[in-house]
């Protein structure tokens, strides 16, 4: 086979289609070109799954994130679909082999010869007369079923592979398990069905075993009265899970019947193969994640070698695809897809092919096509050359009349060039004005990205767990399954509800009451504010809402949270005059703090300061200032307000508090409703808090400090 040439081996199971493609190395290895692997929605054998239409969307999926055009494809059909027999004959002329196996498959199949298609290996040691043969079949309907997912996509497959086969080809390829006399034993757990194959150097032997994956899932199914969904989710998560011995406990009489299952057959196999000894099992399939089952298997079978699990192909070549994460998490699951493109590349010890005949030969014309395309090209080339001399000749004579006429077009083209130059040149202005428009668009662009990042980034670390939960269900199972330590008061944890940035032309003078905080703003008592201990509602003094908007006020409702420079507010060029920034009001939900002051100091001790710190780094296009002058506490950063997310009544200690402009007030309280629900975990709100918070950004790069000044030497 070419060097070029690569194959795809394609294996399409319940939970996922994964698919591997291959190309030839030096020193007889070959090289990972590509993988894949796209999980189903839903498990193929669960009752509420279309699996036609789950195995199509797979597959179409396959087609358009893969470069796969000029490729060759071998698929493998599941064990369980499939008939397979092996039996000796008797030393007898290799001529006469086929047709003693045409006489054994009709007797060992149990279905019509025209109803199935079947291929056969013939396994025999050199220098030893014994023949054993391996018969293989399935049923024209199934395999035409496969054939049909393919071609809906433009896929005509070189071969049909039988799973169990294919990984008996990927163990004697990459070199897994031990060589000599020996036998090694490959077990395969599926999602439905467990592939037990017994590979020997010149001889195999294969089982299917009727429990896999989901009968774990189903025994949970049973236990617990849940789901099939919720019940896979379940065992997935098993180790990790604070019921882990009762998920287990339920699993236990499914790992009993599989250890069984696998000692019958291999006590059968050694009870007709008494000279071949089995001295290693390898464990394949996703199956084997589940912790626990690997030591099951071990020290429950009586084989010296004990339980390998698949870690690594020893016949690839290094490369960064095969030290992909996806790839090496997943190394369990793509040993059959490997050993199917083994065979496509021509490598494969086992090479029965359960494509139907005319489907074989039209692959194969395939295969010479190419030649035949290059035998036609040569004798049509052949076949032009008098014409083309001919239509050469006959182009010199005429090239004397025609030169005149291609002179005269080409000094047009260059006179009509010349005057578009002279225009461009006499109007230089315009075109650098447009130029410079240009890059006027891209001005600026990121100021409000950068503020919105630093609002966020400046948050308070929350615990890694919940921070890592990236679904509804994943926060909810955290929280359920540690209550204590995932307290709604102790998660940290700030939700920005709305956030405005106004546009002032003077930043510095900007009255923050008078415009974007909104409203009209009050002066603490002395004392007062958030640097004082909490007591009580008392602290500080009573504010009014609402008041005139300033000039730095919010736009009007349907134009966006940012309000736009005014005409008077930017210089002649553009620009805005210099001291311009922006006032950025957070309004938002905290889930932290038995009572106020808990609460309060998160936003003050933690959240303000790293809004300070972060908001001073080079290269945002502005700053957060130090200090406000425009305030008597010279502080810019500010806690406007804070107060239950849903008020108590009037009257009910730091549930009806609030604080604005630094100074704690007394608020009247709404009806407090015990019905409000977190609408993710489903725990009650009551708990939460409101705020209210601003700052100002100026834009441009923070001056730099400068140096204190030195005493005189002239002082005594």
């Amino acid at each position: 086979m070419a060097a070029g040439i690569a194959v795809w081996g394609i294996e399409i199971g319940q939970c996922g289609l994964k698919a591997v493609k291959l190309r030839p190395a030096e020193g007889g290895r070959v090289e990972l070109a590509a993988f894949d692997l796209i999980e189903h929605p839903k498990i193929l054998s669960q009752p509420d799954a279309d699996a036609d239409e789950l195995i199509r969307a797979a597959l179409e999926k396959f087609a358009s994130r893969n470069d796969w055009q000029g490729d060759q494809f071998v698929v493998g059909v599941p064990g369980q679909q499939t008939f397979s027999r092996f039996c000796k004959l008797p030393p007898v002329d290799a001529k006469k082999i086929p047709d003693i196996v045409r006489f054994e498959a009709s007797q060992q199949i149990p279905f019509d010869m025209d109803d199935v298609v079947w291929d056969y290996q013939v396994f025999q040691a050199e220098d030893m007369p014994d023949v054993e043969v391996g018969i293989f079949a399935m049923r024209k309907d199934l395999i035409r079923k496969h054939i049909d997912y393919l071609g809906n996509i433009g896929i005509a497959p070189i071969g049909i592979q039988t799973i169990p086969s294919a990984l008996y080809n990927f163990c004697r390829f990459d070199g897994q398990g031990v060589g000599g006399a020996g036998a090694t034993v490959i077990i395969d757990v599926g999602a439905q069905n467990t592939d037990l194959i017994i590979v020997e150097p010149d001889s195999a032997w294969m089982r299917n075993i009727p429990l896999g994956g989901n009968s774990f899932t189903e025994a949970l199914v049973k236990a617990f009265k849940l789901s099939f969904a919720k019940a896979e989710s379940l065992k997935r998560t098993a180790a990790t899970s604070k019921y882990a011995r009762q998920i287990f406990q339920a699993m236990r009489p499914v790992f009993a019947e599989l250890v069984a299952e696998v000692q019958r057959s291999i006590g059968f196999y050694s009870s007709t193969h008494r000279d071949v000894e089995l001295q290693e099992v390898l464990a394949c399939g996703n199956a084997f994640r589940l912790p626990g089952l690997q030591k099951y298997l071990e020290n429950n079978l009586t084989i010296s070698g004990g339980v390998t699990r698949l870690e690594k192909f020893k016949a690839l070549v290094p490369s960064a695809t095969i030290n992909a994460p996806q790839f090496s998490e997943n190394i369990l699951s793509f040993a059959p897809a490997y050993g199917l493109a083994l065979q496509g590349l021509g490598l494969a010890p086992l090479a029965a092919n359960l494509l139907p005949p005319e489907l074989a030969r039209i692959a194969l014309w395939k295969k010479k096509r190419p030649f035949f395309v290059l035998a036609a090209a040569c004798l049509g080339l052949a076949a032009v050359c008098p014409w083309a001399r001919t239509a050469m000749d006959k182009s010199a004579l005429a090239a004397n009349a025609e030169d005149g006429l291609a002179a005269k077009a080409i000094i047009e083209k260059a006179r009509d060039l010349n005057r578009r130059f002279a225009d461009v040149q006499q109007n230089t202005g315009g075109e650098e004005a447009k130029i410079e428009k240009l890059f006027d668009l891209q001005k600026d662009k990121r100021l409000i990205p950068h503020i919105l990042a630093l609002v966020h980034e400046a948050m308070p670390v929350i615990p890694q767990e919940l921070a890592e939960a990236r679904t509804p269900a994943q926060l909810k199972l955290l929280i359920e399954s540690n209550p204590g330590r995932f307290a709604r008061t102790q998660r940290r944890q700030i939700l920005i509800e709305s956030l405005e940035i106004t546009y002032v032309a003077n930043i510095e003078e900007h009255q923050v009451g008078g415009g974007g905080a909104g409203g009209g703003r009050g002066r603490a008592a002395a004392g007062a504010g958030w640097n004082a201990p909490f007591a009580g509602a008392g602290g500080g003094t009573m504010m009014s809402a609402g008041g005139g908007r300033g000039r730095g006020g919010r736009m009007a409702p349907g134009r966006g949270f940012v309000e736009m420079a005014q005409p008077d507010q930017v210089e002649d060029d553009g620009t805005a005059r210099e001291g311009a920034g922006f006032y950025v009001r957070v309004l938002g939900r905290l889930l932290y703090g038995g009572n106020m002051s808990q609460a309060a100091e998160l936003l003050l001790q933690e959240y303000s300061p790293r809004l300070k710190q972060l908001g001073q780094r080079s290269g945002l296009g502005f700053y957060v200032l130090d200090e406000d002058p425009k305030e008597t506490d010279a502080r810019n950063i500010r806690l406007v307000y804070i107060d239950k997310y849903y008020s108590g009544p009037a009257g009910g200690g730091m549930a009806g508090a609030a604080v604005r402009g630094g100074a704690l007030m007394a608020r009247g309280g709404g009806e407090r409703d015990a019905e409000i629900r977190d609408p993710v975990t489903d725990e009650p709100m009551t708990s939460d808090w409101k705020f209210e918070m601003g700052f100002k950004v100026k834009l441009g790069e923070k001056p730099a400090e400068e140096p204190a000044e030195e005493p005189s030497s002239d002082e005594e």
